[in-house]
């Protein structure tokens, strides 16, 4: 079933599900990685390391050399090994110290931590025996078992050849003293941890590259799961389409209740309309309605409400229609046409108010 369902998943991840998977801690680790800055810090240890003992401790240096237990009676002995285990602890710290920071890096290196308890949580399918049979018989626990042994076999052939190149300096170990078997011996890891990090740089990268692409197909998306995301994100087609719709119910409001304030409306003369207002200091005049067929019919009723006035010019509503937005002004083209009707305009507007001036004073 398992299968089947990754079998559908055929489409890209979006970056949502790349951004989740990496809050929830699934991102690719590569544990070669971790394991190629750990043998660095070694190396670089063991590069740095210069053997040598204290005066306080050639006793056991006396017992390493001649094989004698003789040197070493009672107290002596354990107050001889007391002092080493501090030695050994005190040596040991730094290194120690600097193989862990360098694990470290080699995973900050890889991601950057995210806080996320999705790891810490109790899950049933960890202690399920099944899944536990299935993680072990697996195919992604035979490739692991496969790169497994090949890692082994080359660097178990790149130590037995470096140790086979020191044979004949391994032989004379005998007649040597401690320090210079501890130099020999640093010589001889420092040689094969170069050798050992040199190979398993392009195993590492590998390994990276191959968890990189494993990840990647895991987080790939159903042909469902792209359409259920994407009505999380942007909403659902019918809620897209209402809102839409109420936007338009609200711009078309706030249009028409423009409409009064208009100088003029244009006509065409019922397929187009477009009121235009100008006012004494525009540059220009501005639309500030317009509208096609039945709008423009609720636009030129508006306009006859409010007793603006309404001139018949089809080829000029058309250039304005197609020409002006809402709340712009009009092009410089038009500027002659508009500026003949809204002096029309102005002039009949003139000669209504000198009538009502002169009708009362007629009367007296």
């Amino acid at each position: 079933m398992a299968e089947e369902d990754q079998g559908d998943k055929t489409e890209a991840p979006s970056q949502k599900r790349l951004e989740d998977a990496r809050d929830k801690g699934d991102v690719p680790r590569s544990l070669e990685i971790n394991i190629w800055f750990s043998l660095a810090a070694a190396a670089s240890v063991v590069a740095l390391w210069r053997p040598g003992l204290p005066q306080s401790y050639r006793p056991l240096a006396a017992y390493f050399e001649f094989g004698s237990l003789s040197a070493f009676e009672g107290a002596e002995f354990k107050q001889i090994a007391a002092h080493v285990m501090v030695l050994i602890a005190t040596i040991l710290i730094a290194p120690v110290g600097i193989i862990v920071a360098a694990v470290l890096a080699g995973q900050l290196l890889q991601n950057l931590p995210r806080p996320t308890l999705d790891h810490v949580m109790p899950q049933l399918s960890r202690v399920s025996p099944l899944s536990g049979l299935q993680r072990i018989t697996g195919r992604q626990a035979l490739a692991q078992a496969v790169k497994s042994v090949a890692k082994l076999s080359v660097v178990g052939s790149i130590v037995a050849y470096t140790i086979w190149s020191e044979r004949g300096a391994l032989q004379d170990l005998p007649a040597m003293t401690i320090e210079s078997v501890l130099e020999l011996v640093r010589l001889l890891a420092l040689r094969i941890f170069i050798a050992v990090l040199s190979v398993h740089a392009l195993i590492a990268g590998g390994d990276y590259l191959g968890q990189w692409f494993s990840w990647y197909e895991r987080q790939k998306m159903t042909k469902q799961e792209v359409k259920d995301e994407y009505k999380q994100q942007e909403g659902s087609p019918e809620v897209k389409n209402k809102l839409r719709q109420l936007r338009r119910n609200f711009a078309r409001r706030a249009m028409m209740g423009k409409v009064k304030k208009a100088s003029v409306v244009v006509m065409n003369p019922t397929h187009f309309a477009v009121a235009l207002q100008y006012e004494p200091g525009l540059r220009a005049p501005i639309c500030v309605a317009k509208g096609v067929d039945t709008l423009a019919l609720k636009i030129r009723a508006e306009a006859e409400k409010h007793n603006v006035p309404v001139v018949e010019d089809p080829p000029l509503a058309r250039s304005l229609y197609r020409l002006v937005d809402i709340d712009s002004e009009i092009p410089l083209d038009l500027y002659k046409p508009v500026a003949e009707i809204i002096g029309y305009v102005m002039r009949l507007r003139a000669r209504r108010t000198r009538r009502q001036w002169v009708r009362p004073s007629g009367g007296l």
